[in-house]
């Protein structure tokens, strides 16, 4: 292994490198994608977008804004 560790350069190494990389980062995208499907929780839910949009004087109780 090291004969083609001299002859390619980081080519064999740096092609195992960007193959784990790319198996670990899709299998975790394969395992939360599952796991939220399992769960119920793949919706898009619209109350976070209502809470931040909220104006912040109104949640107040003096009127004063932070």
């Amino acid at each position: 292994m090291k004969e083609l560790a001299v002859i390619d350069g980081y080519g064999v190494y740096g092609n195992y490198l960007h193959y784990g990389i790319v198996i670990a980062f899709v299998g975790t995208a394969i395992i939360l994608f599952v796991y939220f499907w399992s769960q119920g929780r793949l919706d898009m839910d619209e109350s976070p977008k209502f809470e931040m949009l909220q104006d912040e004087s109104k949640e107040t109780k003096d009127g004063e804004s932070t």
